[in-house]
């Protein structure tokens, strides 16, 4: 990644990918300059190649994606499509200097496909667009005790949480693990009264997946974005899979 530039974060998220600097710097311009006259807050962050983008936005999780197609090595199709996995809400922009992909484009359901050199008008419309079908207030959170007083967390960043000697630890996606004081009460009887949604599953005796969070899913093990891998027992891998098959594909 070359540079980022920031608004302050509400909860929306942009990246930009562009493997050409100009171009690269003017779609970033315009995004900036719509956020300002529009006055919506947002965290933008620009990417130069197609793997950084992939690798960093498993835990940015930006709401827009406004994407090159020709890129080196990736495309921006085939970037979108692996984005599209783990994020099937994202509104994906293409904006290229090639109309020869618009067609393949539409595999991943983008909202717009924009020629270079970009209309300032037809962006602005777009990302109109893109932000009404954003919901960002429906991106739940929790407040959890923790030793010392409470922490909110944004479930969306919650890998899955884990019961061990009467203590639950949440697992994040940027590594960290937060942990409650030692309860008095029994892991099924938390999960009761703090997890009624049908964000997680439970796929083990002692832990609880993000939905959300599965990137692959087998008889024995669950493979998470980020790639760690947690165990699924076989009692529980049939709701496992339903949750998970609902959250693809329903």
């Amino acid at each position: 990644m070359e540079y980022k530039d920031m608004i302050e974060d509400s909860g929306l998220r942009i990246a930009i990918c562009d493997d050409d600097k100009t171009d690269r710097d003017k779609v970033n311009a315009l995004v900036l300059e719509y956020l300002k006259e529009k006055n919506v807050r947002a965290k933008v962050r620009v990417f130069d190649h197609p793997d950084t983008l992939i690798e960093e936005c498993q835990h940015f999780r930006p709401h827009i994606y406004v994407l090159d197609i020709v890129m080196p090595m990736v495309t921006g199709i085939q970037a979108a499509r692996e984005l599209r996995w783990n994020q099937p809400d994202a509104q994906i922009i293409f904006a290229t200097s090639e109309s020869s992909y618009a067609l393949e484009s539409f595999d991943v359901n983008p909202i717009n496909y924009i020629l270079k050199p970009i209309d300032k008008e037809k962006l602005f419309s777009t990302l109109d667009l893109a932000i009404s079908r954003v919901d960002i207030s429906n991106e739940k959170s929790i407040s959890i005790k923790i030793k010392g007083g409470m922490q909110t967390l944004h479930l969306d960043e919650i890998l899955y949480i884990e019961y061990r000697n009467h203590v639950v630890s949440y697992h994040m996606d940027d590594g960290e693990i937060i942990s409650t004081p030692t309860l008095r009460i029994g892991f099924a009887e938390y999960l009761n009264e703090n997890h009624k949604g049908k964000e997680f599953v439970r796929c083990h005796e002692s832990i609880v997946v993000n939905i959300a969070a599965i990137d692959k899913l087998t008889k024995t093990d669950i493979t998470l974005r980020g790639g760690e891998q947690i165990p699924v027992t076989k009692s529980r891998y049939s709701e496992v899979m339903d949750s998970y098959m609902d959250y693809r594909f329903v």
